[in-house]
């Protein structure tokens, strides 16, 4: 919790006593090391088969989200929720738009989600990672949509402090309001990312002194009202912490 999240090699990863426990554990000793390095690596991917003459899982031009940016979604909307994202349905791009343009996702024919990122989306990790958790939201509801299960409002407003009020709890958020929540509400959690409040454009404006658990309830709310589930979707009133200056 109190990681900065500016490093993309993840301090708390030994990466020695990481690949001899695989390896205790019964994995191919060939495969412990690149295990253990990919783990550590917080932007990486790994794909074993690579090497072995077997069919790769992803071309190379695209890979799926990292085990941080699925964390990321896990961490706001808990197991459930996060589940309606089958990991195997989404590519991103591995290489950056340039500046000038904006993150996309955009749902193929063949059912997959299509995320694109720009080079511009931060100099850190977290603010990286925020930025690939926005989309993946997107994702989230255009696989929903395709599973028969549709997210009850359109894309909508980018302002999600209206959807804060009580009065406005028997109405659905818009699409592009629950996802700002979502994403501002797993930055706003790591409590060792000092700057979250703090920086121009990190968190919405409105996200600057609400309560993060608050926040991550508030997504999960919303977003179950949205799909029409009952995961979770009990009505949260967000608290505030104060100014920030």
């Amino acid at each position: 919790w109190g990681d900065s999240l500016d490093e993309v090699t993840d301090p708390a990863v030994d990466r020695d006593v990481f690949a001899k426990a695989l390896a205790d554990s019964g994995v191919a000793v060939g495969d412990t090391v690149p295990l253990a390095r990919a783990v550590a690596d917080r932007e990486a991917v790994l794909d074993l088969a690579a090497g072995r003459g077997m069919r790769p899982a992803y071309a190379k031009s695209v890979r799926p989200p990292t085990l941080l940016e699925r964390a990321a979604l896990e961490d706001v909307l808990g197991r459930d929720l996060a589940a309606l994202l089958p990991v195997e349905r989404v590519e991103v791009d591995r290489t950056r738009l340039r500046a000038g343009v904006l993150n996309r996702c955009e749902l193929g024919s063949d059912g997959v989600a299509r995320i694109r990122l720009v080079e511009t989306n931060g100099v850190t990790l977290a603010a990286r990672v925020h930025a690939a958790l926005h989309e993946l939201g997107h994702a989230l509801i255009g696989l929903a949509r395709l599973e028969g299960r549709s997210y009850g409002k359109a894309y909508g407003s980018p302002d999600y402090a209206r959807f804060l009020d009580p009065g406005t709890f028997g109405e659905i958020c818009d699409e592009e309001a629950w996802v700002r929540s979502m994403s501002n509400a797993w930055l706003l959690r790591r409590p060792g990312v000092t700057w979250a409040r703090t920086w121009p454009g990190a968190v919405d404006d409105v996200a600057r002194d609400l309560n993060a658990d608050d926040l991550a309830a508030f997504a999960r709310f919303r977003l179950s009202q949205g799909l029409g589930l009952d995961i979770d979707g009990v009505p949260i009133v967000v608290r505030r912490e104060g100014a920030v200056a």
